[in-house]
């Protein structure tokens, strides 16, 4: 294995930092504290979590912890992922779009795709700035290669599964192979990683666990200027529907008078429980005296299943469309940050139900949590753009105050996706441009799971002009309800030009096979039966950013 390094060249000024941002939006200057530490940052992420789903939107279901979160953070009113898993994940890692890492489709089990290795990584971001970085959960960027799991990716330490979904109880995937690792130290490949014994515990615990563990483990005396850095990504709440009988019997009245189906109640009592395990997260830093100096980052990985691709019991309403959808109820959810550094390290006025107005993508979060830890991204050109500036700026108490300012971004590239069914489909792509939105071609879907729509077997070129295409205007018609392309044809043929621009730098899907590398198979083993293990064992460089 051969790695290489590069040489980042960090420019401090008195008071600020200047931010290698490739971004064209946002002034790379940002006030940075030069008086406490730099805090400790933990990064949650949700699993298919619909948009109507935690309390705060009136849902029924108890997420106390997250509610609370948000309401004494900054809630991101217009938040916007990916329509599926592993391309939203690869993007908040690397801070670019599918379009340009070629993540575009969810990563299975025997599949050689991943987030290519010269892409510069969050976790090795934050190694830079000076923090220990450890992942527990759900990984899903790739796997085929010992050098795409975690500790070659920049994290210290990994707990939880390679691949994209299992049983929350056996931890067994669609081929039925066993899928749990203890990665317990950097570059831990063959002969290292480990498969714990955690059958028939259930996944959102046994990560709640292991993340109080790297808690309790790590060094937060006076004297170590090395702060903690936690990815925390739980399996909840995507399918299957499974949940301790405690959880889902906590909605037996509930269900009953808002008539839900089973299967909602289960999705409830999921949320719930993953909820009650981000409690647990918050006592032990504050057990360990590290809350006070934590910054929390929120995020879904994409909207809720409604129709197709792992459907549950999620909503998005009033959203229209779900998971694997470009409409808004497949490409924006829950996004905030909060805890009590956010205002103290990070200068970001939080609270009262505070909410951040302008257009922000999970592209975004690298280039942001870089400014604010005072380190410059030094890897490939980044998609994402800093907002820490317009969030220590904006003023938005909910009550008409408003500090008036130059948004970070007025478009995002909302992209493409694909639905492995009747052979495969895309669809799009989709663009954002201030309060427009315009899809190419179809959505995605289905909306209704009895009517598929066609797709294409390989990506559309974007803008191209001999297929039709919605738009919408979100600032009057949020729920995309009203295709107003015909009223509005200059716009139109605007973001077919814009849709142009990105296809000049467009990467294709990555192949799904390599013939140099064919899947053999899971491995068996004596006491696990089948496993999930890397099998692609290239010559490859690494390329590691300090």
């Amino acid at each position: 294995m051969k790695i290489l390094t590069r040489l980042a060249v960090l420019f401090v000024a008195t008071g600020s930092v200047m931010l290698a941002d490739s971004s064209n939006n946002e002034e790379a200057t940002t006030t940075t504290t030069t008086t406490k530490k730099k805090p400790h940052v933990l990064l949650i992420v949700m699993d298919d979590l619909g948009s109507h789903d935690l309390g705060r939107h009136g849902s029924g279901i108890h997420t106390p912890t997250l509610d609370a979160l948000a309401a004494e953070g900054v809630y991101m009113d217009q938040y916007y992922v990916l329509p599926y898993c592993s391309p939203t994940r690869a993007a908040l890692l690397s801070g670019r779009y599918p379009l340009h890492t070629g993540c575009h489709q969810v990563i299975t089990y025997d599949s050689v795709q991943g987030l290519p290795l010269d892409e510069e990584t969050l976790a090795q971001v934050m190694r830079r700035a000076g923090y220990k970085s450890h992942a527990v959960g759900k990984w899903h960027v790739g796997y085929a290669d010992w050098k795409m799991t975690p500790t070659f990716r920049g994290f210290e330490t990994f707990f939880g599964f390679y691949t994209g979904g299992e049983d929350y109880f056996a931890h067994r995937n669609g081929a039925r192979a066993y899928d749990l690792r203890w990665d317990k130290e950097e570059f831990c490949g063959h002969g290292c990683s480990r498969l714990p014994d955690e059958r028939g515990n259930y996944s959102t615990q046994v990560f709640t666990r292991e993340a109080m563990r790297v808690i309790q483990q790590h060094d937060n005396s006076s004297d170590n200027d090395h702060p903690l850095f936690l990815y925390l990504a739980y399996q909840a709440v995507h399918a299957p529907d499974e949940v301790p009988e405690k959880y889902r019997r906590r909605y037996d009245h509930i269900a009953k008078k808002l008539k839900w189906d089973k299967r909602r109640q289960t999705y409830a009592g999921m949320l719930t429980a993953a909820d009650e395990g981000i409690r647990h997260v918050v006592r032990a830093l504050k057990r360990k005296g590290m809350w006070e100096d934590t910054v929390v980052v929120f995020t879904t990985d994409n909207g809720g299943p409604t129709a197709v691709c792992a459907i549950q019991g999620s909503s998005n309403y009033p959203k229209r469309g779900g998971k694997c959808t470009l409409y808004e109820g497949g490409t924006t959810g829950d996004g905030f940050v909060g805890g009590p550094a956010l205002a103290t390290h990070w200068k970001v006025p939080g609270g009262h139900n505070r909410t951040y107005p302008h257009l922000f993508h999970v592209v975004d979060w690298l280039p942001t949590i870089a400014a604010a830890s005072g380190v410059a991204p030094n890897g490939k050109p980044l998609d994402g753009v800093n907002h820490l500036g317009a969030l220590q700026n904006h003023n938005n108490n909910n009550q008409g105050t408003t500090t008036t300012q130059q948004p970070p971004r007025e478009e995002l590239f909302v992209g493409y996706s694909y639905v492995p069914i009747k052979g495969g489909q895309w669809y799009g792509p989709a663009i954002r441009y201030q309060n427009w939105k315009l899809i190419q071609g179809d959505s995605g879907g289905p909306e209704d799971p009895d009517h598929f729509p066609p797709g294409t077997k390989e990506p559309v070129d974007g803008g191209n002009t001999s297929v039709s295409y919605s738009l919408y205007d979100l600032a009057q018609d949020p729920n995309e309800q009203h295709d107003v392309a015909k009223a509005n044809p200059s716009m139109v043929r605007k973001l077919q030009a814009k849709l142009r621009h990105y296809q000049e730098t467009y990467v294709p899907p990555q192949p799904n096979q390599d013939p140099s590398c064919p899947f053999p198979g899971p491995t068996h083993t004596e006491e696990f039966g089948l496993v999930c293990t890397p099998w692609c064992d290239k010559a490859q460089e690494i390329v590691v950013y300090a």
